[in-house]
């Protein structure tokens, strides 16, 4: 079985990859916590496989921590997100990302979610934003959870 989304690609890396994905994410997800627009704009790679990669992280973290803390209803994230995306992403990128978070809250309540799911693996760039927004706003819910981040970063990066 070949791995088809990004999600399973990101299983399916290297040890040395999944590494280097994740802290990526995560640095992606601090900046976005602290709305520094000038650092999401150059931390995600140039390459579109890793773009794929740091987006099947931050997406596998967020489905872990959404089995022990739901994330709330998609209007309470929609609500709580969008002033995250809107003070850091890129220009251009802001209003794909908002497009697409739409998209899946929308889903969330018929049965397009797998057609959302499609045109976020075919744009990866705007779906690890997206996951890095969400995963910011998540680190807000319980107390330390930034520094719970930065910590796994840290830790990535003696791997």
């Amino acid at each position: 079985m070949f791995p088809r989304t990004a999600q399973q690609q990101w299983w399916f890396a290297s040890p040395e990859e999944k590494s280097r994905s994740q802290a990526i994410g995560l640095r992606l997800a601090i900046a976005y916590h602290e709305r520094d627009a000038e650092s999401v704009q150059r931390l995600l790679p140039e390459d579109d496989d890793e773009i794929r990669l740091v987006m099947g992280s931050l997406e596998n973290g967020l489905l872990a921590l959404n089995q022990f803390y739901p994330p709330g209803s998609p209007d309470e994230v929609w609500e709580r997100v969008t002033p995250i995306i809107d003070a850091a992403a890129p220009k251009g990128v802001g209003l794909r990302t908002r497009a697409l978070l739409a998209a899946m809250s929308h889903a969330m309540y018929n049965v397009t979610l797998g057609e959302i799911y499609e045109r976020k693996e075919q744009d990866p760039y705007t779906g690890a934003h997206l996951f890095a927004a969400i995963t910011a706003m998540r680190a807000d819910e319980h107390e330390g959870g930034l520094q719970r981040l930065q910590d796994k970063v840290n830790e990535l990066d003696q791997d």
